[in-house]
């Protein structure tokens, strides 16, 4: 096993003995609401965030991410290696940050045996005051205030 593989099973503390293709499965939500700036101002929009992520033996990493905002989703999936999008930052934590247009989304899952929590922060890159993100309706740039997290979940398989 490479140290990579290592790590990360050490940070899931579960390993799924029928597949051993397979480390661990982690599920985590969190639903975040924030004021719509411009166009068309709009307070309150609620969007929840579906991170699936898999742990390989191989060091793989794949991600899947839903979001929802009442009846629009969208998706995005990922393939990539412990270290390259999700990485080991601490004893049973893994983080993926993601840039965005005008700031930083951090998440942070930490696990306790075969359980974790979630945690997303968005931090403003410098010079700017406002969040830059695409809407989920029509994939249209749109600015917003800064997200607040209502409520989060997370499991491990």
């Amino acid at each position: 096993m490479g140290p990579f593989l290592v790590a990360g099973l050490t940070v899931v503390s579960v390993i799924i003995a029928t597949d051993t293709a397979l480390a661990a499965q982690i599920k985590a939500s969190y639903t975040m609401v924030y004021d719509r700036i411009r166009p068309d101002p709009q307070s309150g929009v609620k969007v929840t965030a579906n991170f699936d992520v898999t742990l390989n033996e191989s060091g793989g990493v794949d991600e899947q991410i839903k979001r929802n905002a009442g009846k629009s989703n969208d998706r995005f999936d990922s393939k990539m290696k412990l270290g390259g999008g999700w990485r080991v930052t601490a004893p049973n934590q893994l983080q993926r940050t993601i840039s965005q247009p005008q700031s930083v989304l951090v998440v942070t899952i930490t696990t306790s045996g075969s359980s974790c929590t979630v945690h997303p922060k968005w931090t403003l890159k410098s010079g700017f005051n406002e969040f830059k993100f695409k809407r989920i309706t029509d994939q249209s740039w749109a600015f917003f205030t800064q997200p607040q997290v209502t409520s989060s979940t997370c499991s491990i398989r």
